[in-house]
């Protein structure tokens, strides 16, 4: 039989009311646990509700209790009502912690696959929240009252834009790829440089696509050098495509040499089909090191894939443009309809489209064009806020992301944090309502603001504030 144990402490009794309690026995004391319900009426712990769910608030409260009732057996005390609220409301917060919410992005990368890629712009998503929460006419031709093309003036817009006969939009650039090589290469071969042969984030490979999709890989060419006799000496009557891959996250420099979209397509015999993964998305020939869409079109691809949600600065999805004949075809395969996107992502994609054509730049392109002078009014409105000698303005680099321009940098400025614990700090700014995602730099903080919008700052100034007087 257990020792006899005598504790006096607080306990929420059925009016919800916190009462002193003497416990005798380790039974005693599991029962001066409340009970989950009792829990789950305490204010500090039902506002969480509209947070995270009632019933995933639940099953933390019990997981909660659980270790409460592990640590009476280890502990064999009592724990007051506050220290078991207290353990709820953090295991709470915890999972609160794994829901979307906003970020500010002072990485100094503006296009931040962790942080969701491009920000779509204020007005485009008003415009889609409104065909969002309404019917639509997604796949209804409204002249003949008949069923239509879905999303029909998303992809003539993309057309326009890339200066392609046709275009297509599937859920994301992989789908892209994966959707044209199992429509034209499956049991056949398609040829890749071997300095193409890339992985980009998440473990996406080149060959596992190919593998997938049922074709076969034939590599051509050298880490640094591929010529366009290496691609004509691969062709054999089994192949069907070249693949063209853009680098993303790097770049070769040196003694290298590939050939162009137009050698290969003045070279390529006309039963071989040229496609190029564009991947970046890049529309602009402003943009160094990068070759634009409409590029690879007027040098003779017949198919080129990108990216909505890079440096196009739309929504999630992948894009296929190219010949009208290749296009319609991949359309019909059965793989499209598991692939293709709904009125949220057309509704999007089609506002950012329209913004493009008609010369209105998106957030995440507006925030590279900034000048540094754009950013030292922002960066001296925070320190004029907070005064402190840990603060300083100082010159530091953005890049544009997104697996573009991978060896191109811009000037910019950030806010230095003395830290004498600076990843401590970094966590503090992490784990705010609005989290400030940051960089640590040679025993600092920098809060890089290459990608803050003049409208943050604010919220910059309060959190710095908070964790200065902290």
């Amino acid at each position: 039989m257990a020792p006899a144990v005598f504790k006096t402490v607080g306990c929420i009794n059925s009016s919800g009311r916190f009462d002193s309690c003497l416990f005798r026995t380790m039974n005693e004391l599991y029962a001066s646990l409340p009970q989950v319900e009792t829990l789950l009426q305490q204010d500090r712990i039902e506002v969480w509700f509209s947070r995270i769910s009632r019933p995933v608030a639940v099953d933390v409260v019990r997981e909660t209790l659980q270790l409460f009732r592990s640590r009476i057996e280890s502990e064999q005390r009592a724990f007051s009502p506050e220290e078991i609220i207290e353990e709820c409301v953090a295991a709470l917060d915890a999972v609160y912690q794994r829901r979307l919410k906003p970020v500010i992005n002072c990485t100094g990368v503006i296009i931040h696959t962790n942080l969701g890629r491009a920000p779509l712009s204020a007005k485009s998503w008003q415009e889609a929240g409104r065909l969002n929460t309404s019917y639509t006419n997604l796949e209804f031709d409204l002249s003949s009252g008949k069923r239509g093309k879905r999303s029909s003036f998303t992809t003539e817009l993309l057309s326009r834009l890339c200066g392609s006969e046709s275009a297509l939009v599937v859920n994301n650039n992989a789908a892209a790829v994966f959707l044209i090589l199992s429509t034209f290469a499956r049991r056949k071969e398609v040829i890749v440089s071997r300095s193409e042969l890339v992985q980009i984030g998440g473990g996406f490979r080149i060959p596992d696509i190919l593998a997938s999709s049922g074709a076969k890989l034939v590599e051509v060419g050298t880490t640094n050098i591929t010529t366009i006799d290496d691609y004509l000496e691969a062709i054999t009557d089994r192949t069907a495509v070249v693949l063209k891959v853009h680098r993303s996250n790097f770049a070769l420099r040196g003694f290298t040499e590939e050939p162009s979209t137009r050698t290969l397509a003045a070279h390529l015999p006309p039963n071989i089909l040229l496609v190029v993964d564009q991947g970046s998305g890049v529309l602009s020939s402003d943009i160094k090191g990068e070759t634009p869409v409409s590029s690879h079109i007027r040098d003779g691809a017949h198919l080129v894939s990108f990216s909505a949600d890079k440096a196009l600065g739309s929504v999630q999805g992948g894009c296929i443009v190219g010949n009208g004949d290749l296009v319609a075809k991949l359309a019909t395969h059965p793989l499209y309809r598991t692939m293709r996107v709904g009125k949220t992502v057309s509704s999007l994609l089609e506002a950012s489209l329209i913004d493009h054509l008609n010369g209105v730049g998106t957030p995440a392109l507006a925030f590279a064009r900034r000048s540094v002078e754009e950013l030292a009014a922002i960066g001296h409105t925070i320190l004029g806020a907070v005064a402190s000698s840990r603060l300083s303005l100082v010159e530091e680099t953005m890049t544009l992301g997104g697996g573009s321009t991978p060896d191109e940098s811009l000037p910019s400025l950030a806010i230095r944090l003395a830290s004498a614990k600076p990843n401590r700090d970094a966590q503090v700014l992490r784990s705010r309502e609005v989290p400030i995602i940051t960089t640590v730099v040679k025993g600092a903080i920098h809060l890089n603001l290459g990608a803050l919008a003049p409208e943050e700052a604010g919220t910059v100034i309060s959190a710095l504030k908070d964790l200065l007087e902290a």
